[in-house]
C-alpha cells in the first residue's frame, strides 16, 4: 500500500530539489531574473501536483470506504434501456418512447439516471438543442397517445 500524501514531506523534498536546481543554474551562468522566473514556474507546477496528489489521496480513501460498505442490490435496479422501458407503468409513455427510437430512449434513460441535458450532451455527443427538440417530440407523442388511449 502506498503512503498517504504528506504535504510537509513534499514541501521539504521540493525545497531541497529547488536549492540544488538554483545552484546549478547560477553556476552555469543563468541570470538571477531567469532563475526567479524558473522558481515561480516550478512553484506553480509543484502546487498543481500537490493539489492533484491531495485529491487523489482523498478520492482513494472515499473509494475504499465505499467498497467496504455492504451494498444490497434490489431486484428493481434498472441497468439498461430495456429494463427502463419495461419498468414504465404508463403504456402511452412506453409506446411513445419505442416509437421515437433508441436516441430518445437513451436521452430519457440517462436523465432518469440523474444526468442533466448538458451532461447527456457531453456523454452522447448529441447537441443540447437536439436533446430539447427530441424531448419536445416525446412530449407531443405522449400527449397524443394518452389522448387516443382515453377515447
Amino acid at each position: 500500500m502506498t503512503k498517504a500524501y504528506n504535504h510537509r514531506r513534499a514541501e521539504n523534498e521540493y525545497a531541497k530539489w529547488k536549492e540544488k536546481d538554483e545552484k546549478f543554474m547560477e553556476k552555469n551562468g543563468m541570470s538571477f531574473e531567469n532563475i526567479l522566473v524558473m522558481r515561480e514556474f516550478d512553484r506553480i507546477q509543484f502546487n498543481s501536483n500537490r493539489r492533484f496528489e491531495e485529491r487523489l489521496d482523498f478520492d482513494s480513501e472515499r473509494i475504499i470506504s465505499e467498497a467496504k460498505q455492504n451494498r444490497v442490490e434490489s431486484f428493481n435496479d434498472i441497468r439498461n434501456i430495456d429494463d427502463f422501458i419495461n419498468s414504465i407503468t404508463s403504456i402511452s409513455f412506453a409506446e411513445a418512447l419505442k416509437e421515437l427510437g433508441f436516441e430518445v430512449q437513451l436521452i430519457v434513460f440517462l436523465m432518469y439516471r440523474g444526468y442533466n441535458a448538458k451532461e447527456v450532451s457531453e456523454i452522447t455527443g448529441i447537441p443540447k438543442w437536439t436533446i430539447s427538440r427530441r424531448l419536445s417530440k416525446l412530449e407531443t407523442s405522449y400527449k397524443n397517445k394518452k389522448k387516443n388511449n382515453l377515447d
